[in-house]
């Protein structure tokens, strides 16, 4: 399991750290001491709990945690202070916990126990794509670096499709919505694709990419996904569908509206 303690306080958070290092001993517990160093970490990693310090110079954790909302809904927030009274506001935030200071081992365990999110044991060894929230890949829990932003939208596309076979013609029409289908933008085409497969080359998946005459398709076993979870009816992913889904492309509106409307049966037609 992957947590983070977040903590103006490096002495409160070294204490806690070592709390959690103690039940969790062949994991390891990442330190931030302010706002910026925590959202650049979260960024990097997907953290299955942070413990968040509520005040800090400069913000707090509330905004931290809106932060965590927005781009890893399945990220549970334990709320850490020496203030009861934002006790409140903390559960306004949907958090899992609220613990005051001084902290001992008996009240991170009692938090653990109260997760929102249950943690996938899957989660953070391989291949992850998390489509609810925005699209991100991960794999070994850090974020996958494509050369060109339209080679990750490609991706997206292909995991929305789940593994059918996706024309070229089709494929034109998505990434370059309204503009006509040329050999120009074949071309780019095929550029984006021997793109994605050197991504796939350079983390160990050489075979995650089908490619057939004209058609290319993901390999469904080559990764494990939440949406993919969604629709098997697994519940941590279908506790992390917060009712967003691929938010920064247009065109997977339509899947976001089938699993509004139909659930963990959503299918796509």
């Amino acid at each position: 399991m992957k947590t983070l303690v977040v903590d103006d306080s490096r002495r409160a958070a070294a204490s806690l750290a070592r709390i959690i290092d103690g039940i969790f001993s062949e994991d390891v517990c990442e330190v931030a001491f302010d706002a910026q160093e925590a959202c650049a970490k979260c960024m990097d990693t997907h953290f299955d709990v942070v413990f968040l310090d509520v005040e800090m110079p400069g913000t707090n954790g509330f905004e931290i945690a809106r932060m965590l909302g927005n781009n890893s809904p399945s990220t549970n927030v334990v709320f850490v202070t020496g203030h009861s009274r934002y006790a409140l506001d903390a559960w306004g935030t949907q958090a899992s916990a609220f613990l005051v200071k001084p902290v001992d081992e008996e009240d991170v365990r009692r938090a653990l126990g109260s997760l929102r999110h249950p943690i996938d044991p899957h989660y953070g060894r391989g291949l992850f794509v998390r489509c609810f929230g925005n699209f991100e890949v991960f794999f070994d829990s850090v974020p996958v670096r494509f050369e060109r932003l339209q080679t990750k939208e490609l991706l997206a596309y292909l995991i929305d499709r789940r593994g059918a076979l996706v024309s070229v013609g089709e494929l034109v029409a998505v990434l370059w919505e309204g503009q006509p289908d040329t050999p120009s933008r074949r071309s780019q085409l095929r550029t984006l694709i021997s793109d994605l497969r050197h991504t796939f080359e350079r983390i160990g998946l050489p075979d995650a990419i089908v490619k057939r005459r004209g058609c290319i398709a993901v390999r469904l076993t080559a990764a494990e996904c939440d949406y993919f979870g969604f629709i098997h009816n697994i519940p941590s992913a279908v506790n992390s569908y917060l009712g967003e889904y691929m938010s920064q492309y247009s065109w997977a509106e339509s899947t976001a509206a089938l699993l509004e409307t139909g659930g963990a049966n959503a299918q796509r037609t």
